[in-house]
């Protein structure tokens, strides 16, 4: 974590964001802990007076392109906005394959990339990280299947395989990608020079969320021009989770566009994520609950706010279901198809996923989250 210290005095305590990470982080000795439920906002079943339902400004210069399903807030967080189980399964679907596949490739960047090959490393460049992690969980069942009967044997090739060469690209080594502009860990800047693609499916996800931010009602009587609704989407960051990991209280800062939101997408495991305020010290910090299909946007005011995931919760944590009325309909989730342009081909064209892939697909996801943010960077 970074700096989560104050001091009062002679004695330091920890800050109110750090002491919530403590009450709301994974126990090693019960990761499946539900005990601190009760406490998180739910916005899929909205019995929580801290909620308060949004809305969009009755006067446009442009209406079409917004979200539509319900979106709600936080009393005390104007610019947050979260849209519960706003993505239709068919479009976390195949968001989630495009990350596992596309998103993790040499055409753009991970955490990978920033470490060349130990001596010690096998240098697998040919070998996509879909293959590979389909080629451990195959692995993973056989030594599981053979477990008994090598140790009876001790055979040759049981001992092949524990002194056998790692390969440098691995899922398990995997923690994220960027995609579009770069960001330079090591300057801790943007670089102009160093970008790819903007996936357009992100792309176009984004704009929806973003605009629909952008043209929220916040007690102003004036008319927004048409300029203020427009939002870039210039660079995604994917972090790819497993039941063990968590993320660090930060702000996204170092962006010029601070004006512009950042657009997150969740698919896979639940999670308990917190929102604070612009320093670690201020209260409250509430923790909320996003499941997956669930989109949240910090802009406004929010928009420099410390946040975090405090913890993955495991597909075996018994969650309440959500309240229909207050998610959106089948008719108000995103689809492939509401979101491409007309310039692309049919969904059903774009986007094809085998039932062995599928298969894999869903055995991942019921281990994994996976989340993406998406901002504009320049203004």
């Amino acid at each position: 974590f970074f700096s989560c210290m104050s001091r009062q005095g002679n004695e330091a305590t920890f800050s109110a964001f750090k002491q919530a990470q403590l009450r709301h982080r994974r126990q090693g000795d019960n990761p499946c802990r539900t005990d601190d439920l009760p406490g998180v906002v739910d916005f899929g079943i909205g019995t929580d007076d801290r909620i308060i339902k949004l809305e969009i400004r009755d006067r446009l210069p442009d209406g079409e392109g917004l979200y539509q399903g319900p979106i709600y807030g936080l009393k005390g967080f104007p610019g947050f906005m979260f849209a519960p189980q706003a993505l239709a399964d068919e479009l976390q679907t195949t968001i989630a394959f495009e990350c596992v596949t596309n998103f993790c490739e040499s055409q753009h960047r991970t955490n990978i990339d920033l470490c060349p090959p130990k001596q010690s490393e096998l240098p697998n460049f040919d070998e996509s990280m879909w293959e590979l992690w389909k080629k451990t969980k195959d692995d993973d069942e056989s030594n599981h299947s053979s477990k008994k009967a090598s140790k009876k044997r001790g055979s040759k090739k049981a001992k092949l395989q524990q002194t056998g060469q790692k390969s440098y690209r691995s899922f398990k080594k995997l923690s994220w990608a960027t995609m579009g502009y770069h960001y330079d860990w090591t300057e801790r800047s943007y670089n102009k020079e160093s970008k790819s693609a903007m996936p357009d499916i992100m792309s176009n996800l984004a704009k929806v969320f973003a605009k629909t931010l952008l043209a929220l009602d916040n007690g102003d009587e004036s008319e927004l021009r048409p300029e203020e609704l427009n939002f870039a989407p210039e660079a995604a960051i994917v972090n790819y989770y497993n039941t063990k990991s968590l993320m660090g209280g930060h702000r996204d800062e170092l962006e010029i566009a601070l004006d512009k939101p950042v657009v997150s997408v969740s698919m896979g495991l639940s999670a308990v994520f917190l929102l604070g305020g612009k320093t670690k010290e201020e209260e409250p910090v509430v923790p909320i609950l996003i499941r997956p299909g669930d989109v949240t946007c910090l802009g406004g005011d929010a928009r420099l706010n410390y946040h975090s995931m405090a913890r993955v919760l495991p597909h075996s944590v018994p969650l309440p279901d959500v309240k229909p009325s207050l998610c959106a309909d089948d008719n108000q989730r995103l689809t492939v198809e509401s979101i491409k342009s007309d310039k692309e081909p049919e969904a059903e064209d774009l986007f094809k996923i085998s039932e062995v892939d599928l298969r894999g697909l869903n055995e991942y996801l019921m281990e994994h989250r996976i989340n993406i943010n998406v901002r504009q960077v320049y203004p």
